[in-house]
């Protein structure tokens, strides 16, 4: 993966607001699911838009807000069985009802010139394909809720389509052909793309039906990307949770920086496709974002940021398990976070679309990998699959992903959150050592000095002689400590975290 990459990797880079995301998140009412009806008028780069959402609403809330495109030059909102006004500002639109239902649907008809994408440089309806992004607020949206959704989307004929769910029937008119996409399980953040010059192929890989849509000059790296998919769709399942779409469709996607993650397909740009699948040869980030962004994702402000961050470590895992190369790129951001002083780090609360990369890419994967490297690789997947078992279809705040990584961990996670996610910046660490000729062999001295804020951890100190290098666990839990080790061997070097486990700086012992 490359820089590139990693620009538009925040899944949401958005341009949205944090606390307008939160916006609604906590009423008693339940989107049940969503009806889309979407004819693009490709000749006048227009858009109609009729969304019909049901809500089951036990409590008889009177107000409901959705995200909704400012663009729309023409919305009306009702209801059958209510009164139903409408006020929109910012990105926003707010439902009230003046008589609610305990079931109740809400039926949105909208018209617009949406033009460019806020996330992309690129038109939302362009000559010979649609860009629906789901950040972009195409239909009322509702970023914290999961619902069953039916796509039905009217495009000239040649065009071939992508949407949530499962594509259920096609029908063909004359100039135009409509698809039908249907969910067998909620959805979240639904995108639609068309295209009229993808080339279509399927293939049943290891019990997973696949589906690519690309462009001609990409069709030579299907049979790649169903190869490696599987196997990376494979891995994840069972590390996580059994994937939790109808279908995988892999894309191309003229005019978008570089790749995205969308409910149940990813896509890339097709040059981008190519520098990609001709170095590491897989796509393992946006695919993992099915599990960490659609299947369920943090709540608060920040959460879009610190979900990304930590799901990061999905594809280190990967990489790692299969024996590839960690991307250079991450290593590149450890390194820059790890020169920031203290005071320049950002609790995770301020994170945000437009934060620097070096924080969320930097910072979060490698605090995933602290806790692997105390509580071992067996609970650390125990902890994975009771988080995405728990919180399927819903959010967890920070506390809540912490505990359910404690519950399935079977230990406390406090000094984790206290000392690494609560305070700024990282443990400072000099060390040196001495190594004595004794009796039967050698005697080696290490002593670990800790500066600034004390952290309680246990890290690695590699000690290399001719017959290669033998490992020792021990436990930083105060400012100075000396650890020493009898070697057979004459030792060549010591070697403090040798595999990279601890995020951490190492400076120099000044006398």
């Amino acid at each position: 993966m490359q820089h590139a990459a990693i620009v538009i990797l925040t899944l949401v880079s958005l341009v949205l607001s944090q606390a307008s995301l939160e916006a609604g998140q906590d009423a008693g009412y339940t989107i049940r699911r969503y009806d889309l009806l979407i004819t693009p008028d490709f000749s006048a780069k227009r858009i109609t838009v009729r969304a019909l959402v049901d809500i089951d609403n036990p409590g008889h809330d009177s107000v409901f807000v959705f995200g909704l495109n400012d663009r729309y030059d023409s919305m009306r909102v009702s209801e059958g069985h209510s009164a139903a006004t409408a006020e929109r500002a910012n990105g926003w639109v707010t439902v009230t009802l003046n008589n609610p239902a305990t079931n109740i649907r809400l039926d949105f008809r909208l018209e617009g010139s949406l033009g460019q994408s806020n996330d992309e440089k690129r038109e939302i309806v362009a000559d010979s394909s649609l860009f629906l992004l789901w950040s972009d607020r195409f239909y009322p949206i509702d970023f914290h809720r999961w619902a069953n959704v039916r796509t039905e989307l009217v495009v000239p004929a040649g065009f071939r389509a992508v949407a949530p769910g499962r594509l259920t029937a096609t029908r063909s008119s004359g100039r135009s052909v409509t698809y039908v996409f249907e969910t067998s399980q909620p959805a979240v953040s639904f995108s639609v793309l068309a295209d009229a010059r993808w080339i279509a192929t399927e293939r049943n890989v290891n019990g997973m039906h696949l589906h690519t849509l690309l462009h001609p000059g990409s069709q030579k790296y299907a049979e790649q990307i169903f190869r490696t998919s599987a196997e990376i769709l494979g891995f994840f399942s069972e590390n996580f949770l059994a994937y939790p779409f109808d279908q995988f469709t892999f894309v191309t996607t003229v005019g978008v920086y570089a790749r995205r993650a969308y409910p149940g397909f990813v896509g890339y740009e097709p040059g981008y496709l190519e520098k990609e699948f001709t170095s590491t040869g897989h796509d393992a980030h946006e695919t993992s974002l099915l599990w960490w962004t659609y299947t369920t994702h943090g709540r608060g402000p920040g959460s879009f940021q610190w979900t990304e961050g930590f799901g990061d470590y999905a594809e280190l895992l990967y990489d790692e398990t299969f024996g590839k190369p960690i991307p250079r790129v991450f290593e590149r951001f450890r390194k820059e976070y790890l020169a920031l002083p203290p005071e320049q780090d950002l609790p995770y609360a301020d994170l945000r679309g437009n934060t620097p990369q070096k924080f969320v890419h930097g910072k979060y994967p490698w605090l995933m990998h602290m806790i692997r490297h105390v509580v071992g690789d067996s609970l650390f997947r125990r902890g994975m699959k009771l988080l995405f078992t728990r919180f399927q279809h819903t959010t967890f705040t920070m506390d809540e992903f912490i505990g359910a990584l404690e519950e399935g961990c079977g230990q406390s996670l406090q000094w984790w959150k206290e000392e690494w996610l609560e305070r700024k910046g990282v443990p400072i660490i000099a060390t040196e050592y001495e190594i004595r000729k004794t009796g039967e062999g050698f005697r080696v001295a290490c002593m670990i000095e800790q500066r600034g804020n004390l952290y309680h951890f246990p890290v690695d100190i590699g000690i290399v002689s001719r017959g290669g290098m033998t490992l020792h666990r021990v436990e930083l839990t105060g400012h100075r400590q000396v650890f020493s080790f009898d070697m057979q061997e004459e030792p060549a070097k010591v070697v403090l975290d040798p595999k990279g486990w601890v995020l951490m700086q190492v400076v120099p012992i000044v006398p």
